[in-house]
């Protein structure tokens, strides 16, 4: 049966053969530039439905089994023709699609599944030889490609809402029925500035989902506020860029940090969160602190190149997710399963607003 997936599944698969075929991948920088560092690889591996395959570099590749017997060896070469013809397939596809081209060298190479699972952050387990610490580890990294449609750094969920109270304003029905039913393009924003033209205000209370909430104070105590706050407000400002949101928090400075020394306490905190949500951290699932993607981030870029950034250049990892993101508004096919964007009644007696956090590429 043919192997199907979308443009970022597939790039799971470009990924294996790029590197294979280049046998090294460079650093990038925050703007995707390629940096003079680069690291060899000496083999990936990969779990395939039962087994464990491992893809030596050695001259050739080697494919062996987790017993340590060769099944095949194929040129670096071919690695790259492949990668090259699988690379135009997904420039030019939509949506889910199969690469009948790519089937028998798949085969050949013992390649069954597109993807890892997918509630593990690491999408691609590679040795590498570190050059500054002369270790070759094994090391996770996460895979995002600019190919296809932008991908999530954090994933909206009904966990993923934040509670706001709505003070200084009685509504009556009609009110409520007016701003919830308003259905313009922009309609959460539209929604929030009906709220507010009443002189009403929104403040926020909490998270709806504990786990979520306890994961965020795992990062950082103030990090629920700060994001609660970050949220409105780049939906008042309708500018949803991190880092504009960021730049106005720390002029706002709503929480009192000095700043006498030019302290870049919202900047590090969202950089903070933004790392851990790349590498380990899950809403709905309780985080102990620990890094799945342990070796960092694989970008590939529109014209197939791939950048590397190691955990070791964590700067340049934070200043790729900071400047490359956004926060979204999920897709109004998946408002009602989030239950956020409306006016309702808490068990309290008081008014409630929701809205949903999710982090996407921009």
């Amino acid at each position: 049966m043919a192997l199907t997936g979308n443009k970022g599944e597939w790039s799971e698969i470009y990924t294996l053969f790029k590197l294979l075929g280049d046998t090294k991948v460079y650093s990038g920088d925050g703007q995707l530039n390629k940096l003079d560092t680069y690291y060899p690889v000496i083999k990936i591996l990969r779990n395939e439905l039962s087994k464990q395959l491992e893809y030596k570099i050695d001259r050739d590749i080697v494919i062996v089994t987790e017993k340590g017997d060769t099944i095949t060896k194929i040129s670096v070469k071919e690695f790259l023709q492949q990668a090259d013809l699988l690379f135009k397939k997904i420039k030019g596809k939509r949506g889910a699609f199969d690469v009948p081209e790519i089937e028998p060298f798949l085969k050949r190479i013992h390649c069954c599944k597109l993807k890892a699972k997918s509630t593990d952050k690491a999408d691609i387990h590679i040795v590498i030889h570190d050059y500054r610490t002369g270790l070759s580890p094994e090391l996770g990294f996460s895979i995002k490609s600019e190919a296809g449609n932008k991908s999530t750094l954090l994933n909206a969920s009904a966990a993923t809402n934040f509670i706001y109270r709505i003070d200084s304003k009685v509504f009556s029905k009609a009110e409520i029925d007016y701003i919830n039913s308003i259905s313009t393009q922009s309609k959460i924003m539209d929604r929030i500035s009906a709220i507010l033209r009443t002189g009403a205000k929104l403040n926020f209370v909490g998270n709806v989902n504990e786990i979520f909430e306890g994961n965020l104070i795992m990062i950082d105590s103030c990090l629920p506020k700060i994001i609660g706050y970050m949220l409105l407000d780049s939906y008042i400002n309708r500018n949803l860029d991190i880092k504009a949101a960021v730049e106005r928090i720390s002029q706002a400075n709503p929480f009192h940090y000095n700043q006498r020394y030019d302290w870049d306490y919202y900047g590090y905190k969202i950089k903070a969160l933004m790392i851990c949500s790349a590498l380990g951290m899950l809403p709905a699932t309780p985080w102990g602190g620990k890094y799945e993607a342990t070796g960092g981030y694989l970008v590939v870029k529109e014209d197939g190149d791939i950048v590397c950034f190691h955990i070791y250049d964590r700067n340049l990892l934070e200043d790729y997710l900071f400047y490359n993101t956004r926060f979204e508004t999920p897709s109004s096919s998946t408002k009602k399963q989030h239950n956020f964007g409306k006016i309702y009644k808490g068990e309290d007696g008081n008014l409630y607003f929701n809205l949903n956090l999710q982090i996407r590429f921009k």
